[in-house]
């Protein structure tokens, strides 16, 4: 009776054991996924992160490249202005393949001109595969994204950025256009270890296929993201080229049986590195998500956060008063020439900071691009504005900016108005205070004009 007592017992025991020890192994199969998860998931962001920036910072490039061209097309719009300019653009841009300049919508000056695939000459307004994208150009009053489209001229595929020009009575003047080769995007992405699909969306056709290079194979490791671009967005699919498996090792199996209170406590250890892991990632990302609305070289607000804070104004339920001023530092680009890119960085950095010293709590002053600054005032009037920006280019006069070696004495222009949150429109606001700014340009610089 006792040993049948004994013989119970000890099954129970080991039965028990055993089942603790099932628990336990697939605890840790559990959490080594969940693990893989978790870094999976980390290199997910990482991907999207870097991508979304490579294509934001190569559409803004493209975007200042073509304003570059239009203002100084609409200074003298002649064919050795038109190639100058061009010339310039494309040594500084390395996504620009082509330059073109199209009045009225018919192209007149291409550079780099090449006679055997020359697109002068082409309507675009009488182009059937174009038509669509040119009446949305022009509605839009922007700067659109075309592609990738096979070009008529030399059957490459390519993506065009297409610039309406208007005259002062917001008459349709033509176009300036960029082209840039897939191959050239391609090359910047982030992407040299993972196969991966673009879909986007031509405005002259439907959604279609941008790259694909892709596995069958359907055990690897998916990510889907999408990416904002002028005229929609664009839809990655992301497959890791190299994947990880959690094989199933009998040794290991058999030493977790043997120990079962290491492996417990490894599991508990595991769970709050995870935990930590997991926290990091937060945090990580909340870090990504601000970097991406501020400016890497003055820290200001970015373009993108601005845009941002002057979508809000028409939804407010009160009405509120707003002053906007864009500055632009006066013969910036002499100090480029003069004394290099690192010296104009630093007075570009000095000009942020002597505007955060002479702003009030609530003003906002984010770099638009470039040398251009735009200051928004909430509940200002016209009069308070201006006392703003005096002080501003007062603080400038006063005291010259230190750049390395160089103390460099800086002034700005800046053209200023006042708006209602009342049916207030960002595109019509900045036009007229843009042409403010052009005013005090021609008129001395060193001044605020009121638009």
């Amino acid at each position: 009776m006792d040993n049948k007592t004994k013989i119970t017992h000890s099954s129970f025991i080991i039965l028990f054991s055993l089942a603790l020890l099932i628990i336990v192994i697939e605890l840790f199969f559990f959490n080594n996924q969940k693990e893989q998860d978790i870094l999976n998931n980390k290199k997910n962001i990482a991907v999207n992160q870097k991508v979304t920036a490579v294509i934001n910072d190569k559409i803004n490039q493209m975007e200042v490249s073509l304003e570059v061209l239009s203002y100084g097309l609409s200074l003298k719009a002649d064919k050795t202005a038109f190639e100058s300019l061009a010339k310039r653009l494309i040594a500084d841009n390395n996504m620009i393949s082509e330059l073109q300049y199209a009045p009225k919508g018919v192209i007149t000056n291409v550079y780099p001109f090449d006679p055997k695939s020359s697109a002068i000459g082409h309507d675009l307004n009488h182009i059937r595969e174009r038509k669509k994208g040119v009446e949305r150009t022009i509605e839009s009053k922007e700067v659109t994204l075309i592609g990738p489209v096979r070009l008529i001229q030399n059957d490459k595929q390519a993506f065009v950025f297409r610039k309406p020009l208007f005259d002062t009575n917001d008459q349709f003047q033509g176009f300036v256009i960029a082209i840039s080769y897939l191959d050239k995007l391609r090359q910047q992405l982030p992407l040299k270890n993972f196969n991966y699909k673009i879909i986007g969306c031509d405005p002259d056709g439907e959604n279609n296929v941008i790259f694909d290079n892709l596995s069958s194979a359907k055990n690897k490791i998916i990510n889907a993201f999408k990416v904002q671009v002028p005229n929609g967005k664009w839809l990655f699919i992301v497959q890791s080229k190299h994947t990880h498996y959690l094989e199933q090792n009998v040794y290991l199996k058999v030493a977790m049986y043997a120990f079962v209170l290491l492996i417990c406590f490894y599991v508990y250890h595991r769970e709050k590195q995870f935990r930590k892991q997991h926290n990091s990632i937060v945090a990580m990302n909340d870090q990504l998500h601000k970097a991406s609305y501020t400016d890497e070289l003055t820290r200001l607000p970015n373009r993108r956060f601005l845009n941002l804070q002057l979508e809000t104004i028409p939804q407010l339920t009160t009405e509120c008063s707003y002053s906007i001023a864009i500055f632009d530092i006066d013969n910036f680009k002499h100090v480029n020439d003069s004394y290099g890119h690192d010296i104009g960085d630093e007075v570009l950095i000095g000009f942020a900071n002597v505007c955060l010293d002479n702003l009030r709590s609530n003003d906002i002053i984010a770099r638009w691009g470039g040398e251009e600054f735009i200051l928004l005032m909430k509940n200002t009037d016209i009069q308070q504005a201006k006392e703003v920006c005096q002080r501003i280019l007062d603080a400038l006069s006063a005291q010259p900016i230190i750049a390395g070696k160089h103390k460099l004495l800086v002034t700005t222009s800046a053209g200023l108005g006042t708006f209602s949150s009342v049916n207030f429109d960002s595109i019509s606001a900045l036009k007229s205070i843009d042409e403010a700014l052009y005013q005090a340009k021609n008129t001395g610089k060193n001044k605020v004009v009121t638009a």
